[in-house]
């Protein structure tokens, strides 16, 4: 199974072009939040049918930019994976969007364990599951702020410590587009989409392999 992992969008969609025929031949999509500036729920359904076009073969979570309402459209769009679990291809897959708490006050902000609980309430078989959360893992090559920091959830990391799902799919720091693993679990922050970073992830015998492209 061939997975393309798009992040942080933040409104622009110009790279669709470039990515056409990466996204069209994929089997999956996986938007990872942000999608759009600031919530905008117009923008979000705009970029996500536009996304659609390409390829029906959508999974999505809301980023802290998106706002709670945001769930609603992707939801009426078919495509929502927030605190839900669809299995595509014998892999299940488990989504939690919005963010950790930030310095900004961001639209959509929750506590560790409000973001841990939409993904564990849903594992049953983690050697054939892939998260996909907005947030990445605590002290990874996927959370390290441009200051050097590490800001991402304790809570998911500790959770891929003892779970081992077969890959995380993460975005929100943008500086940090990367590829890291813990144990088996392959942990991917693809980078800002609208700067033209996206990821592409094979799965096979139920192993993950990633790699991280730019245009």
């Amino acid at each position: 199974m061939r997975i393309v992992v798009l992040s942080d969008i933040h409104g622009d969609i110009k790279k669709l072009t470039a990515f056409g025929k990466v996204l069209k031949d994929c089997d999956l999509i996986a938007i990872a939040g942000d999608i759009s500036k600031h919530g905008d729920l117009k923008e979000i359904e705009y970029i996500v049918k536009e996304i659609m076009e390409i390829n029906e073969n959508v999974l999505a979570i809301p980023g802290n930019m998106d706002g709670k309402e945001s769930i609603k459209v992707l939801e009426e769009l078919g495509v929502n994976l927030h605190c839900k679990k669809k299995t595509i291809n014998n892999l299940d897959f488990i989504g939690a969007g919005g963010s950790t708490k930030t310095p900004f006050g961001t639209p959509f902000e929750l506590n560790e364990e409000d973001i841990l609980n939409c993904v564990e309430k849903h594992i049953s078989n983690p050697e054939k599951t892939i998260i996909i959360c907005h947030t990445p893992p605590y002290k990874t090559k996927t959370d390290r702020t441009i200051f050097g920091f590490h800001v991402g959830s304790r809570a998911l990391k500790s959770f891929i410590e003892d779970k081992q799902p077969v890959a995380f799919f993460c975005g929100h720091i943008h500086e940090s587009a990367n590829i890291d693993y813990s144990g088996n679990t392959l942990i991917l922050n693809p980078g800002p989409f609208r700067r033209g970073q996206i990821g592409i992830v094979e799965i096979k015998d139920g192993k993950a392999e990633g790699k991280l492209v730019r245009k």
